[in-house]
């Protein structure tokens, strides 16, 4: 077998860079953000370092190199990972019983016309009207509006220019908010009486990145000012999660968290949040599961019901009205 020559060499050295990379990934979840705020900048990029790895080890395969072990052993090592980012497991096992939660962040409705079309709101409200969810989560409200969908509104938290909102068909026992501290993120809550129990809806928003433009970000004048950013902003969603976890342990009733979490399945924050929790995506959805409109599969949006609960199907809509797509389940309370 011939040796590998001077470009191959500097191939499989960018191979191994990338292989290291994913496997850090693989620790993320167990390194809180408080600690290790830059290092969990990573499971933002383990889409293009699974990708990367895929590349060379089809790569090394064409070329007959036994070299294509070390990236075929890597994504091996994290093969559960995978399920969280790309899902074979499509399920539709329907229920009278279910529950059906949508959520969406729609951007305050396109109110400042981020997309260039008069008709978006009506799309939006359009949009959520022929789902015919049972409860429906929206992120980035507009409280200027008075959006047309046809269920009733039974909770509303407005946070300096933010806002959640939840509609349901079923009655709401109680409602309340976490207020976070020194944000204009929140999460809202709501407790149904969805038939013979009651229900805690979470409405999550999780700090968001809001990444600026303007040179000093990027250029010369502050080569450190972007990742400052993401550091707070890794360490803001640290502190928001637990607050959000304490509040769920301590709740009397079972829950459904969904909403925009601002960072993915490979976060920390993703699984300090998961135990005991399903992912209905992960339990019955397919393909990527992007939520987020960007240059590659971006999962950031979530329904999370208790593990006594069962997923009878999950759906992302590829529609172009916001930022992000909205997502839904049916859910059996009761499994």
């Amino acid at each position: 077998m011939k040796r590998l020559n001077i470009v191959e060499k500097i191939l499989f050295f960018f191979n191994t860079i990338t292989a290291l990379l994913l496997l850090l990934t693989y620790a993320i979840p167990n390194l809180d953000p408080e600690r290790f705020p830059i290092i969990n900048l990573l499971s933002l990029l383990y889409p293009v370092f699974l990708g990367l790895n895929f590349f060379f080890a089809i790569l090394w395969l064409i070329k007959l190199k036994p070299q294509f072990l070390l990236s075929l052993l890597v994504i091996g090592i994290g093969y559960k990972q995978i399920n969280s980012f790309f899902s074979f497991h499509k399920k539709e096992e329907l229920k009278q019983t279910d529950v059906k939660l949508l959520s969406y962040n729609v951007r305050y409705f396109n109110r400042a016309q981020w997309i260039p079309s008069p008709s978006i709101q009506p799309k939006i409200y359009d949009f959520i009207n022929k789902q015919q969810a049972d409860i429906v989560c929206i992120q980035e409200h507009d409280h200027t509006q008075n959006p047309k969908i046809k269920l009733p509104k039974v909770g509303q938290k407005k946070t300096g220019q933010n806002e959640l909102a939840i509609y349901s068909k079923y009655k709401p026992i109680h409602t309340g908010s976490l207020d976070f501290k020194n944000t204009a993120n929140n999460v809202l809550y709501v407790d149904l009486q969805v038939r013979d129990q009651i229900v805690r809806i979470y409405n999550v928003h999780m700090e968001s990145f809001g990444l600026k433009t303007e040179k000093k970000y990027y250029g010369d004048e502050d080569n450190t000012a972007l990742l400052k950013h993401f550091r707070n902003v890794f360490v803001k969603q640290s502190e928001q999660i637990k607050l959000l976890k304490n509040h769920i342990d301590n709740c009397p009733y079972k829950t459904i968290i969904a909403g925009d979490f601002n960072n993915t399945a490979f976060s920390w924050n993703y699984h300090y949040l998961m135990e005991n929790r399903k992912d209905a995506f992960v339990e019955a959805g397919s393909g990527f599961g992007k939520t987020f409109n960007y240059i590659f599969p971006l999962r950031i949006d979530f329904i999370l019901p208790d593990n006594n609960m069962e997923v009878g199907s999950f759906a992302n809509y590829n529609v172009k009205l916001s930022d992000h797509y909205p997502i839904m389940a049916r859910i059996n309370l009761n499994n």
